[in-house]
């Protein structure tokens, strides 16, 4: 799964639901529908259907333009 694309956000829940069961932290990320900024939400393991902009504070609606996330592991590669 690609870090910079946005993804429906039910395929994404499906991915990260694989990912946190196999002990990764996963962090949401989404498109800031004002400025376009890349936005990662600090919450691990949590998934939203808003986020607000920290540059903009613009609200977007994360349903309806999809997110991703960054998955961290705990142990080296």
């Amino acid at each position: 799964m690609s870090d910079v694309a946005n993804h429906p956000l039910d395929e994404v829940l499906r991915d990260a639901d694989e990912r946190i069961a196999a002990g990764w932290t996963v962090y949401q990320k989404f498109t800031c529908a004002g400025c376009g900024s890349r936005l990662t939400i600090e919450t691990p393991n949590v998934f939203h259907k808003l986020g607000t902009c920290d540059k903009c504070d613009a609200v977007t609606d994360i349903v309806k333009t999809g997110c991703n996330f960054m998955a961290v592991s705990g142990s080296p590669i």
